[in-house]
């Protein structure tokens, strides 16, 4: 029988796919040691996922977890997060996403859902409350991410559903494929659509009838309240309601931190940026716009396409890094041709910042003559030309030609070519590199670091591009550089803030633009403990809960440790960006200096109670943070 508790759903669903066997568990043992979404998610895989076992192998697990607070009117407790083994780096692999399909998982009394095994045939897994169905998928398969959802609806004959899947990139279980949910919302990074694909599961949908209660109710009101209003009159909130994400290209390119050709530079030139910028977008294409679940500031922005090549394309949403992938590292200053190179990683179900990665290194070695029309199926690559771009797109996600060495990512298809091609893939653990990370020092570390593979949503700082005045920076991180981009001091201390915090927003599902990443009057760690205790009646605090943050983190680099044996050697940025600097923009001639980089990490790891020659945690720091099991685990490999 379900249960269900204040603030959680009260039950993880179990689905094995090879012998068709579904149960659930109470989530009770979990909490409020791991608190939900991200953090259960990553205690399951780390206790039950064996090193040996491949991303592909059947055994492997996939783990899709709602955060504690979806389900209640917290400002932005809208996020799903979906764990398993990386494709690229055999590590850990994230990934999250908005939309609505984490409330509707808790309203059908499920916080995670814990997936293993490999069907005979496509599938797709049905969850309607009690009723729990593995359904045939076979006439899904091959259809896009958009046919899918279409189709699920007319076969369980519901239109009010949620739905997460993949598209033919997934089924053919290319690395860089991503999952689609809600529509447009991706779950990007770490090919976890190509680990869905590899065990014939096309899609996960999902319709819930009950709700979630809340312990003190009129408390909890109360604070809603006064954090929606705070929230609301945050200029950041302004801008993404007007643009989306896409205002911070603006912010990363004023500081010479987009890639740009592949990292050639760090930059994109005036009169090409002036093609591509967020008032041409709102401008020219945008005819709507909508939110996520219980987010005030809506972020997700609709556009179309009326006129020239793509005329009639109509794309549900475009990020940040559409603008850094299609019009920085690839050079295509056609607007409307990024608005349909982002439609069809959609419809693909690929991953725009892998996919992207490896089509620059293609160019790359394209225009330095270590491959030729020979090797590209007869394409001549070039910078800007998104007409090719979008032919190498299908022969990805098809692997068909040369897309079959594409669908590896840059460092594996690197390894297939050779002859000097290795040089023009940039990668942090195997997993390709997506951001500028020459100039601003803190915003590198915490890319390189990143658990999962170079990103920065996992704890690189977005205080840089937001100009913290020393005296700010005293007082909310206790170094006075927060706000200086070329500063390296201070930056690991800040940093490390953020990877806790990070992990819990993960772990309570609260998107990191309502947090105080994005601002610092976001909602506050010492806010997510109130809005915790209120809601579950599990008392916690702020210190708590930081060093709840803490210890998920600390289960991400055991991890790490058990699955891949990375060691301090992975936690250096690729040679480029330290022997080329920033050619051009207002920090030009920025490099990431070898000795400085050092000192950063010394500080990263002391601070984080990590030993400084091999990057692994202590066992002093395991048995602080009550990972016993962990110690037991690594007593057998020191």
């Amino acid at each position: 029988m379900r249960k269900s508790r204040y603030g959680y759903a009260g039950n993880i669903l179990r689905v094995d796919l090879t012998s068709s066997r579904i149960h659930t568990e109470p989530i009770e043992k979990y909490i409020p040691k791991f608190l939900g979404g991200r953090g259960i998610n990553q205690w399951i895989l780390c206790k039950e996922l064996e090193p040996m076992v491949s991303p592909f192998q059947p055994t492997n697990i996939i783990c899709f977890g709602a955060g504690a607070l979806v389900g209640t009117i917290v400002p932005g407790a809208a996020r799903l997060n979906i764990d398993s083994k990386n494709a690229f780096t055999a590590g850990i692999g994230s990934g999250n996403s908005g939309g609505w399909f984490a409330a509707e998982l808790k309203f059908a009394g499920y916080d995670n859902v814990v997936i293993q095994g490999k069907a005979k045939e496509p599938v797709y897994l049905w969850i309607e409350d009690d009723k729990i169905l593995i359904k045939p998928a076979t006439a899904l398969w091959g259809k896009t991410t958009r046919e899918t959802e279409k189709l699920i609806r007319e076969d369980v004959g519901q239109a009010d559903i949620q739905v997460l899947c993949i598209g033919p990139a997934g089924e053919n279980i290319t690395r860089p494929a991503c999952i689609i949910v809600s529509g447009a919302r991706a779950v990007g990074r770490c090919g976890l659509g190509a680990i869905m694909g590899s065990k014939n599961l096309k899609a996960i949908a999902v319709k819930g009838t009950g709700a979630i209660g809340i312990e003190q109710p009129e408390e909890f009101m109360t604070l809603v309240e006064g954090v929606t209003k705070r929230l609301l009159r945050l200029s950041g909130a302004k801008a993404r309601r007007e643009f989306g994400t896409l205002r911070s290209s603006i912010l990363y390119n004023n500081l010479s931190a987009l890639p740009y050709k592949n990292y050639q530079d760090d930059y994109i030139p005036n009169e090409s940026f002036a093609k591509i910028s967020p008032e041409v977008f709102r401008d020219d294409y945008e005819v709507n716009h909508y939110a996520c679940t219980a987010c005030p500031t809506p972020c997700g922005h609709v556009y179309f396409i009326d006129r020239g090549s793509y005329s009639g394309t109509k794309c549900l949403k475009a990020e940040s890094n559409t603008v850094w992938n299609f019009g920085g590292r690839l050079a295509i200053d056609d607007a409307g041709a990024i608005l349909k190179a982002q439609e069809e990683c959609c419809q693909l179900g690929l991953d725009i910042d892998n996919t992207a990665s490896v089509i620059a290194w293609a160019i790359d070695c394209f225009q330095n003559h270590i491959i030729s029309e020979k090797d590209t199926d007869g394409l001549e690559l070039s910078w800007g030309d998104h007409s090719v771009v979008l032919k190498l797109l299908r022969k990805i996600a098809h692997r068909e030609g040369f897309g079959n060495i594409l669908a590896e990512g840059s460092f594996r298809a690197s390894q297939t070519v050779s002859k000097g091609s290795e040089k023009y893939s940039f990668h942090i653990k195997g997993q390709d590199l997506i951001e500028g990370i020459r100039s601003m020092k803190g915003w590198a570390l915490g890319v390189v670091v990143s658990a999962r593979g170079g990103t920065h949503t996992r704890g690189a700082l977005a205080t840089e591009c937001m100009k913290y005045s020393p005296k700010d920076s005293q007082r909310i991180f206790g170094v006075e550089t927060a706000g200086d981009a070329r500063a390296y001091k201070g930056k690991p201390k800040i940093v490390n803030y953020f990877e806790y915090v990070i992990s819990l927003l993960d772990s309570l599902g609260v998107c990191f633009f309502t947090g105080n990443w994005a601002s610092p009057e976001g909602i506050t760690p010492e806010e997510l403990a109130q809005f915790y205790s209120l809601a579950t009646g599990i008392e916690t605090s702020e210190a708590e809960l930081m060093k709840t943050g803490e210890r998920i983190h600390n289960v991400e680099k055991m991890f790490n440790v058990f699955h891949a044996g990375f060691t301090r050697n992975d936690d250096y940025p690729p040679e480029r960006f330290m022997e080329e600097p920033t050619k051009s923009g207002p920090l030009e001639g920025e490099i990431l200096e070898r000795n400085d980089w050092d000192k950063m990490l010394d500080e990263y790891y002391r601070l984080h109670g990590w030993d400084q020659k091999t990057s692994w945690p202590t066992k002093k720091k395991l048995k602080e943070l009550d990972l016993h099991e962990c110690i037991k685990r690594l007593d057998k490999i020191l």
